[in-house]
């Protein structure tokens, strides 16, 4: 059914200025951020296309332009209309963290599931925190292979130092989705550690991300 021939309280458009956003189905969303059919294929029928290349919103994050250009009636405008909404989300992400203290993994997890948890190759990055927790900077460090990265201590304390952190959190994903720590995982950590220990900016915690798990290493003891 095409939206002109929907009764005027179940247009998406009305429903949502009705009753707000969040009345709105996964669906409905869609088709707000499409706008449009075409002659062949109604709104509904594009965002149902686009529903199902995402896995009902679980893929999302990982859609690419060429992904949804290859949907028949979506060409480089409505595919960058939804990219550009995710790309905003991603952003808000980012700058409800930089606001807020960080006191817990779960503080970060999501903002870097969402930045690095699907990327097929090794991101490795660091967040730095002053003495409130609230985060100065975060940078990404290294883009490594398909199985590992190659960061070094002296250039993640080289940006603690060039930002004045007062301690620093290291994240990195695991391509696989499984975040279980290698033992060369491990071992990094505890040198950067003892370097943390040594310089007086200390390593609060190494945290691990996949699409849909992360690992925290304060949280499994290992930095005790």
């Amino acid at each position: 059914m095409k939206v002109k021939e929907m009764s005027m309280n179940l247009r998406p458009r009305e429903k949502a200025i009705r009753y707000g956003l969040h009345s709105l189905s996964d669906l409905e969303i869609l088709c707000l951020l499409l706008q449009s059919g075409n002659r062949e294929k109604s709104v509904f029928d594009l965002a149902e296309e686009v529903l199902d290349l995402s896995e009902n919103l679980n893929r999302l994050f990982d859609l690419r332009l060429e992904e949804l250009m290859e949907i028949k009636g979506i060409k480089q405008v409505k595919a960058l209309q939804i990219l550009t909404g995710i790309e905003l989300c991603r952003r808000a992400l980012q700058r409800k963290n930089y606001q807020a203290s960080v006191y817990q993994p779960d503080d970060l997890v999501k903002w870097f599931q969402l930045e690095i948890g699907p990327c097929f190759q090794e991101h490795f990055v660091c967040v730095y925190l002053n003495a409130k927790g609230k985060i100065i900077h975060h940078q990404l460090l290294f883009v490594g292979t398909l199985t590992e990265s190659c960061a070094h201590p002296r250039e993640i304390y080289h940006d603690a130092y060039l930002y004045h952190a007062n301690a620093l959190i290291m994240i990195h994903n695991h391509p696989s989705g499984d975040p279980t720590p290698s033992s060369q995982d491990i071992e990094f950590t505890r040198c950067v550690q003892e370097v943390g220990k040594m310089t007086g900016i200390p390593l609060l915690d190494h945290i691990i991300v996949g699409k849909n798990a992360w690992f925290s290493f304060k949280q499994h003891q290992y930095l005790d």
